[in-house]
């Protein structure tokens, strides 16, 4: 029988991390390795949030692990949260396969403890397939769940073949082939090469680059998730926890300069990008692309299965996609004494979702109109 352990101190996650991540690598989940949620947490936690990740176990060992925390969320409300919340996407509950529904049972003990009591779970940026709104709403307890939907988005992928780089190559457009080998010999006449940051003492440079890069992009175009204050602290905590074998980072440059430094991060087969920064001033050979097609070799010649590239469909992303899966926003609202005034809160988002998803089975025209008026009326 499965029973769930609640963490609400970081050094008891610390001492956790090991059997953790041994999830996270299993189930290649990049984002959910506590490396990187961890660091998130040191840096970047909201106000007022407390620590309640659940961890279940049976007779083999940790069964799963729900890494949440708690918040007050709008007008009082009480929310669960994943770690990595606003700045991670492809998340979710880390389970060992096939123990699904008895951990499912387990974790709504555990949320049936947590205190503050919650109002809402959010299941925010996490796989379309994952089971686990369901599961948990689909059981018997003193607590009971709605599940709700509020927002879908696109995330390309790059499926890995099990042969070399240059047979992945090969397998693309005779265009992408041309346009990255031109690219290629323009940054080498220039003087320049891509290449991973494999030095130590290297690591907390390449990241004020990316840093900087990505900065500059968005100088005068409004507002990045990167220009928060902690996401620095973030970024270098994760590098010395995860190492440079799991947290990767490609750099272009002319001249001993970075034009462009991307960051991944790796789990089991799949390798994540994140996010990175490229110069304009160097438009012309394309660094950011260079140095994902780099990260994306490798990432085959390591033998890794897949690329992911994040959600949205960015053109950029498109031209290396091979497949693309869809990435939710949504989670179960706890039916207590608060639950009308959640659901209405909600209300307005989970209206507008429901609206796009029947105007995209309408007739084209109409469907087009539908859409736009939804943007119109601010909604996402």
């Amino acid at each position: 029988m499965a029973v769930s352990e609640l963490i609400t101190d970081a050094d008891a996650a610390g001492e956790l991390a090991g059997e953790w991540d041994e999830l996270a690598v299993a189930r290649s989940l990049p984002m959910c390795a506590p490396g990187w949620m961890l660091s998130w947490w040191r840096n970047l936690a909201p106000a007022h949030s407390e620590l309640r990740i659940v961890a279940v176990r049976d007779s083999a060992g940790l069964l799963a692990l729900a890494p949440w925390f708690v918040q007050e969320g709008d007008g009082g409300r009480t929310d669960v949260r994943f770690l990595g919340a606003g700045i991670s996407d492809r998340v979710d509950v880390l389970c060992r396969p096939g123990g699904e529904h008895e951990a499912a049972a387990a974790l709504r003990g555990a949320l049936s403890a947590i205190e503050p009591r919650p109002d809402l779970v959010s299941f925010e940026a996490v796989p379309a397939t994952s089971p686990w709104t369901r599961l948990i709403a689909g059981g018997r307890g003193r607590a009971h769940y709605a599940r709700y939907r509020n927002s879908a988005y696109p995330a390309p992928t790059v499926t890995l073949p099990s042969g070399t780089p240059a047979e992945w190559l090969a397998s693309r457009s005779s265009n992408f082939r041309g346009q990255m080998g031109r690219m290629r010999r323009r940054l080498e006449k220039q003087g320049g090469t891509v290449r991973r940051i494999v030095d130590a003492d290297e690591v907390t440079g390449a990241l004020d680059a990316l840093l900087a890069l990505h900065l500059g992009r968005w100088d005068g175009r409004g507002e990045s998730n990167l220009t928060r204050p902690g996401v620095p602290g973030l970024l270098n905590d994760a590098a010395a926890a995860l190492g440079q074998e799991r947290l990767r980072l490609w750099a272009a440059e002319i001249d001993g300069e970075a034009i462009s430094v991307q960051l991944f991060v790796s789990a089991g087969e799949e390798l994540k990008y994140w996010n990175g920064g490229w110069s304009e001033a160097h438009a012309d050979v394309k660094p950011s692309m260079l140095t994902i097609l780099a990260a994306l070799e490798d990432a085959i010649a390591r033998g890794q299965r897949r690329l992911d590239l994040g959600v949205g469909t960015h053109a950029y992303k498109l031209r290396f996609a091979t497949d693309e899966d869809t990435l939710t926003w949504g989670g179960v609202i706890v039916r207590n004494a608060r639950w009308p005034r959640t659901r209405a809160e909600l209300a307005p988002r989970v209206l507008r979702y429901h609206g796009k998803v029947l105007a995209r089975r309408l007739p084209g025209p109409l469907s087009e109109r539908l859409e736009a008026a939804a943007r119109t009326r601010g909604g996402h």
